[in-house]
């Protein structure tokens, strides 16, 4: 009780057709988005069954996973590489994270990675598509994990450090003015055939996400070896508008 219309900004609506699209419409948009979160998947299942309600109908489930990490460290995903690299800081979150009113908006897409496709190439040419090095997250032109890519770095003979078709550099914020997105993506696993990442997002507007992926369909290397096969956008609304006031912003789990 108390979600509703009046809670949704005008900026909530359904993402537009992105080229290379491969949608299943039974695994996309929904009225109202969970997300459990534990150790131990018995939990999950036990919670999952306590919120049912027989006025409410799943329209589709997606489990996640992480890989074993340390605490406070980036996982990685199903290709190998840190995922969620770079993300933004505490001050960077106030700015384009969270929305006016302390919501945020969450933009999540099953996509399906070519995983064995991928680690059939050279680790050099791995890197050279994502734009990060596999051992540590860093970036191509040096640095540390948590670094910004410098897309314009360029080597003495004047080529681009990081390719032109690189992932992170159809993701960079520097061509968005600076907006950021909060990762907090998730691998899954349906079989052989389908595997892949469930990509977390949450930003100020999604807006920003659509610039993003309209980059990435037309110049991210990457996308010769994912598929876009599920999506939905939800509004997270301030935690003062579930549990009356509080200090929190909003509700944003954190893979941990």
């Amino acid at each position: 009780s108390g979600l509703g219309p009046r809670l949704a900004p005008d900026a909530l609506r359904e993402l537009p057709p992105f080229p290379g699209d491969r949608l299943d419409p039974a695994r996309c948009g929904g009225d109202l988005l969970v997300q459990l979160c534990a150790d131990d998947p018995d939990t999950l299942t036990r919670t999952a069954a306590r919120l049912a309600h027989p006025d409410l109908r799943p329209r589709w489930r997606q489990p996640g996973f992480l890989p074993p990490h340390r605490t406070g460290s980036v996982p990685r995903n199903l290709l190998g590489f840190k995922d969620g690299s770079a993300n933004p800081t505490a001050e960077e979150c106030e700015r384009w994270v969270w929305h006016q009113d302390g919501g945020t908006f969450l933009v999540v897409r099953r996509i399906r990675l070519r995983v064995d496709d991928f680690a059939r190439l050279t680790p050099r040419r791995q890197e050279e598509i994502i734009g990060r090095r596999r051992a540590d997250g860093a970036p191509l032109d040096g640095g540390r994990e948590d670094d910004d890519v410098d897309i314009f770095a360029k080597t003495p003979h004047g080529r681009y450090i990081t390719p032109l078709g690189a992932h992170v550099r159809a993701a960079s914020p520097r061509l968005d003015g600076g907006a950021r997105m909060l990762r907090r993506g998730y691998s899954y696993d349906d079989g052989p055939d389908d595997r892949g990442l469930l990509f977390l997002a949450y930003m100020r507007d999604p807006a920003l996400f659509v610039r993003v992926q309209r980059r990435m369909a037309a110049q991210d290397e990457l996308s010769r070896f994912s598929e876009h096969r599920g999506s939905a956008v939800a509004y997270v609304p301030p935690a003062t508008e579930l549990w009356g006031p509080s200090p929190v912003r909003g509700c944003v789990p954190c893979p941990a």
